[in-house]
């Protein structure tokens, strides 16, 4: 019984100090890019704690490291107006999306939608392939759904689309 005990407790510490740490690197990222966010600290503390709770904190910084990779190795860069987290503060602070929300293009419900969050992210015609190439080499594996990419990730999953330009 104590053995029990002394396992969930240990459990339990471990999710506090990753969260901790997740919100600690949202802050951080924040202040080094000196991010502004006026009237909106309440709702950068909602999504955290939507985040935290859900048990998203691994899934984001593991996508941001994937945007960021493709930006610094490959030089592409996604879609901004296609992806499904555009609206939220934290996407935005990690890199995840371009734009960033203010009072009126907020969408407070992001991550408060069903689980596994379903995300979408989108690059060019002519270079997808090659930042899913990427995506598998860098040790994500890769598998498909309705015949677009897909990437899992713990509570996430990532369809990545293509946008034709005309």
């Amino acid at each position: 019984m104590s053995k029990n005990k002394d396992q969930k407790r240990k459990a339990l510490l471990a999710t506090r100090a990753k969260n901790e740490s997740f919100r600690f690197q949202v802050e951080y990222m924040r202040k080094q890019k000196s991010i502004e966010i006026m009237e909106m600290e309440q709702k950068l503390t909602n999504e955290l704690d939507a985040i935290c709770q859900k048990g998203l904190t691994d899934a984001l910084l593991d996508l941001a490291k994937i945007v960021e990779g493709i930006q610094k190795e490959l030089g592409y860069e996604q879609e901004a107006d296609k992806c499904s987290l555009n609206g939220s503060l934290v996407p935005f602070i990690l890199g995840i999306t371009a734009t960033q929300p203010n009072s009126t293009t907020y969408n407070p419900d992001i991550f408060t939608a069903q689980q596994p969050l379903q995300v979408t992210i989108a690059y060019d015609n002519e270079i997808r392939n090659q930042a899913i190439n990427w995506i598998k080499a860098n040790g994500y594996e890769i598998s498909s759904y309705l015949g677009q990419p897909l990437l899992k990730l713990k509570n996430v999953r990532i369809v990545i689309r293509r946008v034709v330009k005309s």
